[in-house]
């Protein structure tokens, strides 16, 4: 799944969308257990399990909502700067996305962000590339009407049917 991304190649300079609250709890309709060959991954009301790894709201990653998407940001250690992955629903189906450094999602970011797309590697060895993004949240809203993310063949039913289940009876919260 797209929360474990290791070397994410487009960050964001803060959490996304800016100027957005903080929601409080993931949204029971993205709730439950996803099975996706060997691994498990469990949404709770405050918490991700992804495997062996715990993620906390408001802790280790931050929830915000824009233009019907349910937005995933993260900070990244070795840059300071965040990782962003967006879900949608439609219909009894999710749709999870990431920004990719593709050149064509690229290019079009370069042309609606008034700040363009600024090209950085992060310090340490060996190092990596990525691009770092800085829209208000007018253009990040732009980026997600557009489909400037890799939704790529990434899509699981909600918890009423499929591979999502509902979580009875799995401790999910802190």
């Amino acid at each position: 799944m797209l929360f474990a991304a290791c070397n994410p190649t487009v960050q964001f300079d803060g959490p996304m969308p800016p100027d957005r609250p903080n929601l409080p709890n993931i949204p029971k309709a993205f709730r439950g257990v996803i099975t996706d060959g060997d691994m498990l991954y469990v949404i709770g009301k405050d918490t991700l399990r992804l495997g062996d790894e715990v993620l906390v709201n408001g802790e280790d990653f931050l929830l915000r909502k824009v233009a019907r998407h349910l937005v995933f940001s993260r900070p990244v250690v070795e840059t300071g700067h965040w990782e962003v992955v967006v879900f949608k629903k439609e219909g009894n189906t999710f749709f999870t996305g990431s920004f990719d450094g593709h050149d064509e999602p690229i290019a079009r970011m370069q042309v609606l962000l008034e700040g363009g797309v600024e090209r950085r590697k992060s310090e340490g060895t060996p190092g990596y590339s990525y691009f770092l993004l800085s829209p208000s949240t007018k253009e990040f809203k732009a980026l997600l009407e557009e489909g400037l993310y890799d939704a790529s063949g990434e899509s699981c039913p909600l918890p009423n049917g499929g591979v999502v289940r509902p979580s009875g009876g799995i401790p999910l919260s802190n």
